[in-house]
C-alpha cells in the first residue's frame, strides 16, 4: 500500500499514461537523470535522451499489440523523508492475449526532493523481451 499521497498521485498519473502509451507523459515523472535496470543490466540516462526515444517506445508497444495497462497493487517502503521504495505489480493486455492480464513487477526508487516526486530508478523484475517472445508478441 502507498502511504504518501504525493507518491499515490504520481503512480495514478503514471498508470494513465502507461495505459495510453503516452511515453512522453511518463517521461515527465522521471528525474532529470535516472537509472533503468533489469535482468539484462542497467543504464543511466537523462530525460532528454528518454524523450528522444519516447515515440519509438510508444510505437513498439503498439506494434506488439498493447491495449491497456493497470496498476494491480503497489507497496511503498519509506527510506527517508526524501526517498521511498515502491514495488508495483502491473498488468497489461495485448491483442494476442485477449482479456487476460499479463502480470509483471517493477520496483521504483522515488525521490521527494522537489515539489512533485520523481522516479530516480526503476528495476524491471522480469526480462521483458523474453516474456514477449514466450507470449508470441514479437512474432507476426
Amino acid at each position: 500500500m502507498i502511504q504518501d499521497a504525493s507518491i499515490q498521485k504520481l503512480f495514478e498519473e503514471y498508470e494513465k499514461a502507461f495505459s495510453a502509451l503516452d511515453i512522453e507523459k511518463n517521461a515527465e515523472m522521471f528525474a532529470d537523470t535516472f537509472i533503468s535496470a533489469g535482468p539484462r543490466g542497467a543504464i543511466a540516462q537523462n530525460k532528454a535522451e528518454f524523450l528522444k526515444l519516447a515515440k519509438q517506445a510508444s510505437e513498439f508497444y503498439k506494434s506488439v499489440g498493447q491495449e491497456a495497462a493497470k496498476l494491480i497493487s503497489a507497496d511503498e517502503t519509506p527510506i527517508s523523508e526524501q526517498y521511498a521504495w515502491v514495488k508495483v505489480h502491473w498488468g497489461a493486455k495485448f491483442k494476442k492475449t485477449g482479456e487476460r492480464w499479463i502480470e509483471f513487477d517493477v520496483s521504483y526508487l522515488v525521490q521527494k526532493t522537489t515539489p512533485e516526486p520523481k522516479i530516480l530508478l526503476f528495476i524491471a523484475h522480469q526480462d521483458e523481451q523474453k516474456a514477449m517472445e514466450e507470449l508470441g508478441l514479437l512474432s507476426e
